[in-house]
């Protein structure tokens, strides 16, 4: 009598033997709690039995059902650096939550005005830091304001991915497209920043928004906080 050649991912990947295993867990466990203490039973043997039976029932077609395997999975059990786990955890905690989290973010940074305005150099802007086809004597209400918001950032976002090839967790990019935000697509896929990225510095990634501290040929000091609190919600996902 031989293994099978492949008998490691099958005890490892098959769902039959996943539910070979639970009925026999299922079978044992009324004799272990019945040893320790009779009335913490509190249910037949018999319904146990049954519970069992049908588990190994189940495990017949599962048996001889294609399982395919998951490459995420996999590739989550051999990841060693952390990369796989911080991406998975990104796509589980993305839709609505992550992009809760950048309109909050962002919109503190940006200030909600809903009448239009010239910015520090002169530009016409409305609600959050909106410049696109801004003239004067535009007014917004703040649930108009909110909704462009967040178009503008699912937009801006997009425009980041097509420059940014590396996998960052949801906290880093919820600083960089803070940042692509306020500097535009253009600019942040010639940065440096976005090559360190790319090139797997992440760390010094971070530490470059710092310098984008300048509107104007001068130094900012609304932007200089800003780019400081980005970097901080940059490395801390970096940490996590």
């Amino acid at each position: 009598m031989k293994l099978t050649p492949n008998w490691k991912t099958t005890l490892t990947s098959a769902w039959s033997v996943r539910l070979l295993i639970l009925a026999a867990v299922i079978s044992v466990l009324p004799v272990f709690v019945s040893l320790v203490s009779p009335d913490l039973l509190g249910l037949d043997p018999l319904v146990f039995a049954g519970i069992a039976a049908l588990v190994n029932l189940i495990a017949i077609p599962a048996r001889i059902l294609v399982q395919p395997t998951s490459g995420l999975w996999s590739a989550f059990r051999r990841d060693e650096s952390g990369a796989v786990r911080k991406r998975t955890i990104g796509v589980l905690a993305g839709g609505s939550v992550a992009l809760a989290s950048a309109i909050s973010f962002i919109g503190q940074w940006e200030g909600l005005r809903t009448e239009a305005y010239r910015d520090v150099i002169g530009v016409w802007t409305v609600c959050y830091g909106e410049t696109k086809g801004v003239r004067p004597g535009d007014s917004y209400s703040k649930a108009e304001c909110d909704a462009m918001l967040a178009r503008e950032i699912i937009a801006y976002e997009a425009a980041l991915d097509r420059c940014l090839t590396a996998d960052v967790p949801i906290g880093m990019k919820v600083a960089l497209v803070s940042w692509t935000y306020n500097i535009g697509p253009a600019a942040a896929c010639r940065s440096t920043l976005l090559r360190k990225a790319n090139a797997g510095d992440l760390t010094g990634a971070c530490n470059e928004l710092p310098r984008w501290n300048r509107a104007g040929g001068r130094v900012i000091r609304g932007l200089t906080n800003r780019r400081m609190s980005e970097r901080a919600m940059c490395l801390k996902a970096l940490k996590a």
